[in-house]
C-alpha cells in the first residue's frame, strides 16, 4: 500500500510503502513519529469512529450507493444482501482516502496538542498491489452477529468464508412483528458493519508504544471497570430471564421483580455515567491524554485484566494465537531473562518482574530493558491476533547493542508470524542486523546458518519483500533499501566515521 504525504510538520512531501515491517530512521525532528502517528489514527479504531460520526452527519466525501440500496431494501422488505467483494472492489481505495481526508480535522486532537493544526496536511492512499490481498481479506471475513430490540425483534447479521455476500435478516419471535425501527438506527447499524469490515481488512487493530511505554509499564490498573461491567451484563440478563413472557400474562410480583432489577439498572447505568464525567472532567485537567498514550494504557490495562483462560479460549478458535503466546513466553525468557507476571492479588492488578523463581519486583525497580519490552509482551501473550498492526517509537530505547540486535530477529519473527510491524529507530544496530535478514533469507540451507544469529531463529529471516525502509530528511522520505538487500543509511555511518577520525 502506497501513501503520499504533504505538509505535515516538517515534511513537505513524502511517498511510502507499507509493508508487513516498516522501517523509518533518520534524525530527530525529521517527521518519524508524527508520520508513524498519522498513519496510527487513520487505520486505527479511533480514525473509524470519527468516520462514522462524520458519514452519519454527511460531512464525509464518499457516497456509498450499493450500502445505500441496501439499506433501503431491507427497510422494505426486512431482510437483504450486499456483495462485499464488489463493494470493497469499488469503493475501498475510495474509502480509506476519504478516511484520510478527514485526519486533518482530529489529528491535534489525537496527538493532544493544542499549539499545532494541521489543516494544509494531505494524505493519499493507493491500494496497487495490496488490493488482491484486500479482496482476499474480505472474502475469509466471517461474521455472525444477533441484535436484539426488545423481546420479539432481532436483526440477524451473517457473513460466512469464502462467501461474498452478508446478509442482514429482520427476524420476529412469537407471531409479533409491529415495532417499526427507526431507518436512523439502521443507517447507523449498516454503515457501522459493512465499512467496519473494510477499515478491519486494512489492519484488523492498531496498537501503539510510544517512547512513554517505560514509565507507564510500572502503573497499576485497576480491575474496578471489569467488574461493572460484569455486573451490568447481569442486570440485563436476570431482566431478560425473567422476561421471557409478556409482561401483560405476568403476575404482579413477576412486574415487581422485574421493575426492581430495572431501577437498579438504570442506578447502576447512572453512577457508571458519573464516574465517566468525573474521569472526564479530571482527563480535561490532565497531561498526556494522547491517543496515544490512551492506546499504550489500554495494552497494559487490557493485558492485565486478561485471563490465561480467556486467552485459551481465544486460541481454541484460532490456533494462530498459540504461536503468539509461544513468541511472548521467548521473548521473556530468552531475551528479558525472566518472566513478566501481572498480580491480581488486590484490586488492582499489578504488572511485576520475576528474575527468578523466589524473587518478585515491581515494575518500577526492574531494569530499564525489562521496563521497555514488558508492554511488547503483555500484547503478544493476551491480546494480539493476525493482520494487526504494531507501532512502536524506538524499540531500541534503553537496550544494550546485542539487545538491539535480538528485538530486531524478534520483529521479524513476528512478521513472519502474521503480526504487521512498524518502527521508527535511531539505531545502526537494527539496521545493519535488517540487512543480515534479508541476506539471510534467501540462503537455501538456512539451518546451516542459524547459529551465526543471536536468536538462532530461521523463522528471523525475512523476505526482502516484506520490508521497507526510509531515510526521513530534508522534508521528505527516501527508499533507502537497496535491490540487493543492503541499506544505504548515511545518517548513521558519517558520524561514525567522524568521530573515528577525531584523533588520528
Amino acid at each position: 500500500m502506497k501513501i503520499k504525504v504533504s505538509k505535515l510538520g516538517v515534511i513537505e512531501q513524502a511517498e511510502i510503502e507499507l509493508k508487513p515491517l516498516t522501517v523509518f530512521i533518520g534524525r530527530s525532528g525529521t517527521g518519524k513519529t508524527w508520520t508513524a502517528y498519522t498513519l496510527a489514527s487513520i487505520f486505527s479504531k479511533y480514525g473509524f469512529k470519527e468516520y462514522l460520526e462524520a458519514y452519519s452527519e454527511k460531512k464525509n466525501q464518499v457516497q456509498y450507493e450499493i450500502l445505500e440500496r441496501g439499506i433501503q431494501e431491507f427497510l422494505q422488505g426486512g431482510n437483504c444482501q450486499i456483495n462485499l467483494v464488489d463493494f470493497a472492489e469499488k469503493y475501498a481505495e475510495n474509502y480509506i482516502n476519504d478516511v484520510a481526508g478527514l485526519a486533518p480535522n482530529w489529528l491535534s486532537k489525537f496527538l493532544n496538542t493544542a499549539r499545532v493544526n494541521f489543516h494544509n496536511l494531505n494524505i493519499n492512499l493507493t491500494l496497487a498491489e495490496f488490493k488482491k490481498e484486500f479482496i482476499e481479506s474480505i472474502k475469509k471475513r466471517v461474521l455472525e452477529k444477533r441484535i436484539k430490540f426488545g423481546s420479539n425483534i432481532s436483526i440477524q447479521i451473517l457473513k460466512q468464508e469464502h462467501d461474498d455476500y452478508i446478509y442482514f435478516y429482520r427476524i420476529s419471535e412469537g407471531g409479533k412483528d409491529n415495532l417499526k425501527l427507526p431507518s436512523l438506527l439502521i443507517k447507523d447499524l449498516f454503515s457501522e458493519t459493512i465499512l467496519g469490515i473494510i477499515h478491519q481488512c486494512f489492519y484488523s487493530y492498531v496498537y501503539i508504544f510510544p517512547t512513554e511505554r517505560t514509565t507507564y509499564a510500572g502503573f497499576p490498573f485497576s480491575v474496578q471497570k471489569r467488574v461493572k461491567i460484569t455486573k451490568l451484563e447481569k442486570i440485563i440478563e436476570d431482566i431478560q430471564e425473567d422476561n421471557d413472557q409478556d409482561l401483560d400474562n405476568q403476575s404482579p410480583n413477576q412486574k415487581q421483580k422485574v421493575l426492581t432489577q430495572v431501577i437498579e439498572l438504570l442506578n447502576s447505568l447512572d453512577e457508571e455515567a458519573d464516574t465517566e464525567k468525573s474521569n472526564t472532567d479530571k482527563q480535561k485537567r490532565s497531561i498526556g491524554k494522547s491517543a496515544v498514550i490512551q492506546s499504550l494504557t489500554s495494552i497494559i490495562a487490557g493485558a492485565s485484566v486478561k485471563t490465561d483462560d480467556e486467552r485459551k479460549e481465544e486460541a481454541e478458535k484460532n490456533p494462530q494465537i498459540l504461536e503468539y503466546i509461544d513468541l511472548a513466553n521467548f521473548l521473556q525468557e530468552h531475551i528479558l531473562s525472566g518472566h513478566v507476571k501481572v498480580d491480581s492479588s488486590t484490586i488492582q492488578n499489578e504488572i511485576i518482574f520475576q528474575p527468578s523463581e523466589d524473587v518478585n519486583l515491581e515494575m518500577q525497580v526492574a531494569s530499564s530493558m525489562v521496563k521497555e519490552l514488558a508492554p511488547l509482551y503483555l500484547c503478544l501473550r493476551y491480546l494480539v491476533e493476525p493482520n494487526e498492526l504494531l507501532i512502536i517509537d524506538e524499540p531500541e530505547m534503553n537496550l544494550h547493542p546485542a539487545a538491539q540486535v535480538e528485538i530486531t530477529e524478534f520483529l521479524a519473527m513476528l512478521v513472519n508470524a502474521g503480526v504487521n510491524v512498524l518502527i521508527t529507530t535511531h539505531s545502526p544496530y537494527i539496521i545493519d542486523h535488517l540487512s543480515n535478514l534479508i541476506k539471510a533469507a534467501e540462503c537455501e540451507d538456512k539451518e546451516s546458518i542459524k547459529e551465526r544469529f543471536y536468536l538462532e531463529r530461521t523463522d528471523a529471516f525475512i523476505a526482502q519483500e516484506n520490508v521497507s525502509v526510509y531515510l526521513f530528511e530534508d522534508a521528505t522520505a527516501k527508499d533507502i533499501l537497496q535491490e540487493n538487500g543492503r541499506i544505504d543509511w548515511g545518517t548513521f555511518a558519517d558520524i561514525s566515521d567522524d568521530i573515528s577520525h577525531i584523533f588520528p
